[in-house]
């Protein structure tokens, strides 16, 4: 059985800021991050109304652009007129 001193003693993770343990750590933390991300995305139904809501956003967007855009040309081609 282990002594006090040497549980004291004990460093389960060394906090050494040395290029091994950096790089070991941030391997292990993208582990945990992909194998998050991936059970989210496994759970994570899509919906067509979901979809078909995004889409139209989308279109009803550009369309606004498209508007204001032709706007902006016909008042410039009527300030060159006048």
């Amino acid at each position: 059985m282990a002594t006090q001193g040497e549980r004291q003693n004990f460093n389960w993770r060394p906090n050494t800021n040395d290029s091994t343990n950096l790089t070991r750590f941030s391997q292990e933390a993208q582990l945990w991050v992909n194998a998050v991300e991936s059970a989210k995305r496994k759970n994570k139904r899509s919906s067509f109304s979901g979809n078909v809501g995004t889409i139209g956003l989308l279109i009803s967007l550009v369309f606004s652009l498209l508007t204001l855009v032709v706007l902006c040309v016909i008042n410039f081609i009527k300030w060159l007129r006048a």
